[in-house]
C-alpha cells in the first residue's frame, strides 16, 4: 500500500505526465475531485479520467509546481503554483494561446492507501483576468 506522500508523488506525476488515466487510478472506485472555484465535482475513475482529459486539451502544456505539504489528520494540503498556455479565440478564425501562473490549494483526503477526495482550490477571478 503507498503511503499518503506516495500518493500525491504519483498524482503530481500523473498530471505533469498528462496521463489522466494513471491519475485517475489513484482514486478510490468512489473518489472525486471537487474544483471549487466552478462549483463542479466528478466522481468514479472514468468521470476523473474523461474531466482530465479534456483540461489537457484545454491546456496542452500545463503544469503543477508544488510549493508545500500541510498534514493535518489523514488529510494533506498541497500548497503548488499551476502554469502553463489556455487557448482563447483573438479572432474568429485565430487562437492565441495565453500564459497563465496560477497559485492553489490542492486538499488531498486519503482512505485504504487510495485518495477518496482531491478539492482543488484557486481564485477563477485571477485566472479570467490573466487569460483576457
Amino acid at each position: 500500500m503507498l503511503s499518503h506522500d506516495q500518493l500525491i508523488d504519483r498524482f503530481y506525476d500523473s498530471y505533469n505526465r498528462h496521463d489522466a488515466a494513471a491519475a485517475a487510478a489513484l482514486y478510490a472506485d468512489d473518489g472525486s475531485h471537487v474544483e471549487v472555484a466552478m462549483s463542479k465535482t466528478r466522481s468514479g475513475a472514468s468521470a476523473l479520467q474523461a474531466g482530465l482529459e479534456g483540461f489537457f486539451r484545454m491546456m496542452p502544456d500545463v503544469v503543477w509546481q508544488e510549493r508545500e505539504r500541510i498534514r493535518s489528520a489523514d488529510s494533506i494540503a498541497v500548497v503548488y503554483t499551476m502554469t502553463g498556455h489556455v487557448a482563447t479565440r483573438a479572432t474568429e478564425t485565430a487562437v492565441e494561446p495565453k500564459p497563465f501562473a496560477l497559485p492553489g490549494l490542492h486538499l488531498f483526503k486519503f482512505q485504504d492507501g487510495r485518495i477518496i477526495e482531491t478539492q482543488d482550490l484557486w481564485s477563477k477571478a485571477d485566472f479570467l483576468a490573466q487569460i483576457a
